[in-house]
């Protein structure tokens, strides 16, 4: 199951059925915003968050051994360096999906209001408006679930 459905967000949109391609390209990536906002993955149901959880802690042990493993090698440091951000990068990403939370109504509309954004923001240059930022009513409908860090 979908986090949000291309017929729901066709709808969404007001969008012709022949848009489909280029709409399920943005809610794609309307919702990989909004777990980016969150630091935190979005599931479909609770099973599925438990699932990737637990498959999530498996590899935070598999990660951390290959560190210590990297750490103690006589690798060039530079090389070192990369190969540990590299694992850096694997980590978080497993602490999102660690984290996960089940989709429910506001971040649904999150991810709309994300998706509507894109969808009217479609050119590179946008004369008198900002979209470097979430819309203001996406953020505020997904601050509650975000993961802070200090």
């Amino acid at each position: 199951m979908s986090i949000v459905s291309i017929e729901t967000a066709i709808h969404h949109l007001r969008a012709d059925a022949d848009d489909v391609l280029d709409i399920q390209h943005k809610l794609d990536a309307a919702v990989e915003i909004a777990e980016q906002f969150m630091g935190r993955r979005i599931y479909a149901d609770y099973p599925a968050v438990l699932d990737a959880a637990n498959a999530a802690l498996a590899d935070m042990e598999a990660i951390m051994a290959e560190r210590r493993s990297v750490e103690g090698s006589a690798l060039d440091p530079s090389l070192k360096a990369l190969q540990l951000n590299q694992l850096s990068s694997q980590w978080y990403s497993m602490m999102m999906m660690a984290h996960g939370i089940p989709v429910n109504k506001a971040i649904e509309i999150a991810i709309l209001l994300i998706l509507g954004t894109l969808y009217e923001h479609r050119e590179d240059v946008v004369v008198g408006t900002s979209i470097v930022k979430l819309p203001q009513a996406a953020e505020h409908r997904l601050q509650p679930y975000r993961i802070m860090g200090v």
